[in-house]
This record gives C-alpha cells, sequence and structure tokens, in this order.
C-alpha cells in the first residue's frame, strides 16, 4: 500500500524557542508536535515505524542520486563547488554532497533501530511477532546495505570503522531477524496480515540475497533469491505533499535548471529502460547535457515512445523478483541458464538474441543488468565488487563538461563532522 509519509519520529520532537531578554514574549511552542518521552506510548506505534520507513526513503533517493554520479552512471554540469569537487571523483571528508549522504543513511539506520528498540519495551512479549518491529528491521538492513556498498566504511550509532563486509553482516541479521518475527506473526492471523508478513519477508530475503553478494557469498545469496516469487516488488514512495517527500532526482532533470546528465557509457544505447531524449539539454554551467528520462524501475514508465521525465511523484523499485532472478543467475555462472536470461531481458526491450559464452556472457549479463536497475542505486556496489574482480569500470580520463580529469575516489567517506565527534572511529 503506498504511503506518503509526512512526518518522521526523528522529527517529531518538540522544541522551545525563546529570545533572550525578551521573557516570555517571542516563546513558541508546537501543541502538534511530540516530546521525546511520548515515543514510548503504544498509541504512537504506526508512528514510529512511519517514521523509520519515511527515513529510509529520504535517504534512499539521496543515495540513488549521488551514487549515480559517484559511478558511471551519470555527471553534472553544476555551478556548485562541492559538487564539481564531487562529480570529478575528487573530493576529501570536507565534502558536502559526501557529507549529505552519511547524514542521511545515518538517520535512516538510528531510526529504524531506535523505532526497534521502543517498540521491543513498548510490546513486551508481543515484539516476538510484531509485524511493526519486523518491517523496522527490514528497512533497517536495507539502509546498513548502502553504507556497505556506498561507503569506504562507516560507523553505526558511534560504533568503530565497520568495513563493508561487516556493515552486511548486519544487513542480514536484520533481514533473518525480519523474516523470523514475519514469519511467526502468521500462525493464526488474518489474511490480510499474512499477505503484510509474507510481503516482508520477501523483502528481507531480495534484501539479505543483496548483501550476500555484495559482501562476495554467493551461494548464501543463491538461497536467499531462490525463495522470492518472479512477481514480487517493493517501491520506495515519493510524492508532491512536501519537498522532502519529493523524489530528489528530480531536482537534476526538471525542467529549468538540469544539471543531471547520463554518463557517456549510457548514452547511445536505445535501450527504453534507460531512455535517452531526443536532444541535449544545456546544464547549469551552460554544457550540452543529456537528461535521462524515466528508467524502467521508476513508476509510469513506458517501454515505447519518447523518454518520459522523472518527476518529483516517481517512485522508485527498491526490490524485486526480477533482481532475485539475476542474483540466481549469477550465482550459477555463465551457463545455458544465464544465456537464456540474457536474451529473456534483450526480448523485453525488443532486441535481437546472442549467443555468447565465458567473460563474453559475463559482461553482457553485466550490461543487462545495469540497464535493468539504472538509478536505483544499485551500480555504485556492482562497481565496487567489479573493480575487486579485476574488472574496472569507473570513469576515467577527461570529465565530460570540464577540462579536470576524473580522481581515483571510487567510495563515499566519513565525513570529518564525525570523525571528530565520534570517539570510536
Amino acid at each position: 500500500m503506498r504511503r506518503h509519509l509526512r512526518r518522521t519520529a526523528t522529527a517529531a520532537l518538540a522544541f522551545l524557542v525563546g529570545v533572550t531578554g525578551c521573557k516570555d514574549l517571542l516563546k513558541v511552542t508546537n501543541p502538534g508536535a511530540l516530546k521525546e518521552e511520548q515515543l514510548g506510548d503504544p498509541a504512537l506505534e504506526q508512528f514510529i515505524v512511519n517514521g523509520g520507513i519515511g527515513e529510509f526513503q529520504f535517504a534512499y533517493g539521496q543515495y540513488t542520486l549521488w551514487s549515480a554520479v559517484l559511478s558511471d552512471e551519470a555527471f553534472t554540469d553544476h555551478t556548485n563547488v562541492g559538487v564539481r569537487e564531487f562529480s570529478l571523483h575528487n573530493f576529501n571528508d570536507l565534502n558536502s554532497t559526501n557529507e549529505t549522504i552519511f547524514e542521511v543513511l545515518s538517520r535512516a539506520v538510528t531510526s529504524a533501530d531506535d523505532g526497534i528498540d521502543r517498540l521491543k519495551a513498548i510490546l513486551g512479549p508481543a515484539a516476538a511477532t510484531s509485524l511493526s518491529i519486523a518491517r523496522l528491521l527490514a528497512y533497517g538492513g536495507y539502509a546498513h546495505i548502502l553504507l556497505g556498498e556506498g561507503f569506504c566504511d562507516a560507523p553505526i550509532r558511534l560504533s568503530a570503522a565497520l568495513k563493508p563486509p561487516e556493515l552486511f553482516g548486519r544487513a542480514i541479521a536484520h533481514f533473518d531477524s525480519a523474516v523470523t518475527i514475519a514469519t511467526a506473526s502468521m500462525a493464526g492471523a488474518s489474511a490480510a496480515n499474512i499477505t503484510a508478513a509474507q510481503d516482508i519477508v520477501n523483502m528481507a530475503r531480495v534484501g539479505a540475497a543483496r548483501a550476500a553478494l555484495k559482501a562476495g557469498d554467493l551461494a548464501k545469496a543463491r538461497g536467499y533469491a531462490a525463495q522470492v516469487p518472479a512477481n514480487y516488488e517493493k517501491l520506495a514512495y515519493y510524492s508532491a505533499n512536501s519537498v522532502r517527500e519529493n523524489n530528489i532526482v528530480n531536482s537534476g532533470v526538471r525542467a529549468t535548471g538540469a544539471w543531471f546528465s547520463l554518463q557517456p557509457a549510457f548514452q547511445g544505447l536505445a535501450d527504453p529502460r534507460v531512455p535517452q531524449p531526443a536532444v541535449t539539454r544545456p546544464g547549469l554551467n551552460s554544457q550540452p547535457i543529456w537528461v535521462p528520462g524515466r528508467p524502467s524501475q521508476y513508476s509510469g514508465w513506458l517501454a515505447t515512445g519518447p523518454a518520459q521525465t522523472i518527476d518529483i511523484t516517481s517512485n522508485i523499485r527498491f526490490a524485486s523478483g526480477l533482481e532475485a532472478a539475476y542474483i540466481v543467475t549469477e550465482a550459477d555462472g555463465p551457463t545455458a541458464a544465464m544465456l537464456t536470461f540474457v536474451n529473456a531481458r534483450r526480448a523485453v526491450v525488443s532486441k535481437p538474441a546472442v549467443n555468447l559464452t565465458g567473460t563474453a556472457l559475463i559482461a553482457e549479463f553485466r550490461l543487462q543488468r545495469a540497464l535493468d536497475f539504472y538509478l536505483t542505486g544499485q551500480r555504485l556496489g556492482d562497481l565496487r565488487r567489479y573493480a575487486a574482480a579485476g574488472a574496472d569500470l569507473f570513469p576515467t580520463g577527461k570529465y565530460p563538461v570540464m577540462p579536470d580529469p576524473y580522481g581515483a575516489a571510487k567510495c563515499f567517506i566519513v565525513p570529518l563532522s564525525e570523525k571528530t565527534s565520534n570517539p570510536n572511529y
């Protein structure tokens, strides 16, 4: 069910604003806000869950946008110095764009884990079968995945630095717990609750498969993925209710002030999964750029016709049976089944079949994966694991609309603000 979350639990605390010397004249209170101690009220269970989901969806949109720039999916033609440095893959721990991604993902992790702790205290023994807790575990698991895929290392709630394998391990633990709790909740439950529980189970299994894949455990990844129905899908929802609820990718491709462009690697492919408009548009520095159209994993995508705009209400599919099928196929290696799978994906967009084997088949499989999951936050983690295996696909050479060359950065870094405030890092 689509939920447009207008508030989050982390933004629900009441604040008093006073001005020195004016006594209570300018004292402001918000009777509709919540104090922290109120978050132990059982009546606020759904509010706490919505807070965790809202933080994830906001963070996911931001990560989708900027991980595309740090990978080979997109580049920017922007006037902001911090954005330009980040876009060049040549930035340090003071870079504001890099810092934003750490902040939003950290809030998503903390909101989910804090919500779980609060609900366990509220629910007591009933926590063992709580769909609310299972749901927060699943969303928290995905927040851990994005930290692992995107960051060189990252702390969790003032921990020491955690390398990607540790972050993926924590994600899998979240997903396993979500499956256990959601499965337990089905005993004697209504049909509607069973459907909701199964949705969480499938979401968690796709997430666990993704985490295991990125950690390099193909057998474990296959085990999770093989249990996911082919038609399963889970979306991050966006709306026009508030700026925070907009699909942030629209900020780079909107009708005026566009600055987000298809990378050369994704130009000229004539593939509707990565729509390319008929003409270029000027970026903020007046350089011609190819603003991407709405990709296939976004709501409202059409396989035919001109490229559609990514608008503020475009939802993004972030877990699916298709992703699970990719994981199963990759785990089995370059077999005849992989060739059949590749040709099935090509057929979706009316491309002719290929007849490949070995490394050529793997390269085509990776291309199809890149096209199917364009602008969904998958690519950066994929490029990092491909590079670790000897296939470095990160962009190099001259930046498309600047005289400068690309730098060597391949992952987000922990910002200086965290390094100086976290005694354990």
